[in-house]
């Protein structure tokens, strides 16, 4: 059910603002007793409990939680058509004091974009008879996940497709009944990201009408039309775009092969009219409020470009600059290679500067406007050798914990995992490892990990809430979040933490 139809209880679970220090800038949320209570601003009794929130670069305060903890979620059964909200207060530990609370509004604290998340693209397996789209959804839903990215395609839950919608177009596979879109887009997830329109793989063409057979610019506007108002003052986010870019411009999956000019030219005229498209249907339907719709492409070989150099052409050094309107943002797909060191932020805040750079200017969208669209380790490579860089589950939480903050902390809006369910197998039948959850049902150690992510994203944004009556800034809480993931990695001996970029808010 969207968001605006559910009736959050209001609760108080409160803080009390603390001191102001300006001390030494530590780039760490500062959870530990012992930290907590150097300024000694707090009691002993009351350090335990306290935060550190930084709205800017060397500005921060020490806030302290109220003890009462409170279990915030949706329940989404299979086959529902509704999510319920729901929240339980916990027992409480003993504190040294109760200060006194704002209000705190739980539906705002669960929804409040925790900016790490997932994805279902083609998967092996699942467990219910439900479609897989939606599965996995209410999945991640629970779990605390507030945004999830999919491929808005022609597909019943059974695999099989609605012959009479071949070469209808995007609006009529999201609107039939068969299919599961109209559901998932009412769930209240705060983002949803997309492909609407399969750009092809190697071996095939472009054409202006996408593979799909159908007017991209029409299709694309009537889409956004009618996601503007489905869901007018919803608060939604919906990013329309496409998979890997660089393999769609090339004629085989050699990272160093030359594009084809051909290709290269069709795709900027792909992306162009679905720019155009998004742009004019949000200038003819300027009553649409607290909805928002973005176009995006994707980028899957930013650091062979760089190496290349500008010359060299792909989607960041070709592409993005010579669509016209300028596209809103960029999505960029990123694996082991990319993110070999455990502490992957340097290299990893290269490749966003990089594209950043190639992207034009664009009033009206918010900034930054560089993603990270999938990101992943798997565990075995095709000709099933055990990978190099996440060979075991809990290496494979640690690097996808390491790799989340890196993106959090460069300030990315999106970080999500390839993938929720595996898509891949090894020669043998194997399975690679992109997943969260395996093919027994198993949550992996990387999801338990972000499970426990989001219930502690709920309890930072309610005590900043309950302390000063608004939720944090975005800076505020990508500083927690970074040093929240890094400790969730088991891995916390690396001498060098993220840099956390300040954008301005």
């Amino acid at each position: 059910m969207p968001a605006r139809g559910l009736r959050a209880s209001r609760l108080l679970p409160v803080l009390a603002v603390c001191t102001m220090c300006y001390g030494v800038f530590s780039y760490a949320a500062k959870t530990a007793p012992q930290k907590a209570a150097e300024s000694n601003k707090v009691s002993a009794q009351d350090a335990a409990n306290a935060l550190e929130v930084c709205s800017k670069p060397r500005q921060c305060s020490k806030i302290i939680k109220y003890p009462l903890r409170v279990k915030t979620g949706f329940d989404c059964p299979p086959f529902a058509k509704q999510c319920t909200f729901y929240t339980t207060a916990l027992p409480a530990a003993p504190s040294a004091r109760v200060p006194k609370a704002k209000a705190v509004n739980e539906l705002q604290v669960f929804q409040y974009p925790k900016v790490v998340g997932s994805q279902v693209a083609m998967p092996l397996y699942q467990f219910t008879s439900e479609h897989n789209v939606l599965e996995a959804a209410r999945r991640l839903l629970q779990a605390g996940s507030t945004s999830f990215k999919f491929d808005l395609k022609n597909q019943r839950a059974n695999g099989k497709p609605i012959k009479e919608l071949n070469k209808k177009g995007w609006l009529a596979i999201t609107t039939h009944g068969e299919l599961p879109y109209v559901t998932l887009f009412d769930m209240p997830f705060r983002n949803f990201l997309f492909w609407a329109g399969r750009t092809p793989p190697p071996g095939r063409d472009i054409t202006w009408t996408d593979i799909d057979g159908v007017d991209v610019y029409k299709e694309m506007y009537k889409l956004v039309v009618w996601l503007l108002k489905r869901y007018n003052n919803s608060g939604k986010t919906f990013y329309i775009g496409h998979w890997e870019g660089d393999w769609c411009l090339r004629d085989s999956y050699n990272k160093s092969a030359n594009a084809n000019p051909k290709k290269v030219k069709a795709m900027i005229k792909l992306l162009t009219d679905k720019q155009r498209a998004v742009d004019n249907a949000k200038r003819d339907n300027p009553w649409a409020k607290n909805v928002f719709v973005w176009h995006y492409a994707e980028a899957n070989l930013v650091e062979q470009s760089m190496k290349q150099g500008p010359g060299w052409v792909s989607m960041v050094n070709t592409v993005l600059g010579a669509v016209s309107p300028t596209i809103d943002y960029v999505s960029l797909s990123l694996g082991g290679d990319s993110l070999r060191e455990v502490n992957p932020a340097p290299a990893l805040h290269k490749a966003l500067d990089y594209a950043n750079a190639k992207l034009p200017a664009k009033r009206g969208v918010p900034g930054p406007r560089v993603f990270i669209g999938e990101f992943y380790f798997d565990m075995r490579n095709r000709d099933d050798n055990i990978a190099i860089y996440a060979p075991t589950p809990e290496l494979q939480k640690q690097r996808g914990c390491w790799a989340a903050a890196a993106g959090v902390a460069w300030g990315a809006p999106h970080v999500l995992w390839w993938a929720f369910y595996d898509n891949e197998q090894t020669r043998s039948g194997a399975y690679r490892g992109y997943w969260l959850v395996d093919n027994g049902n198993r949550a992996t150690p990387l999801f338990r990990a972000y499970q426990q992510y989001y219930a502690d994203s709920q309890e930072f944004v309610r005590s900043v809430m309950a302390a000063t009556g608004k939720p944090p800034s975005n800076y505020a809480f990508r500083v927690w979040a970074t040093e929240r993931l890094i400790q969730l990695s088991g891995k916390t001996d690396v001498p060098t933490r993220p840099n956390v970029r300040f954008w301005g808010s």
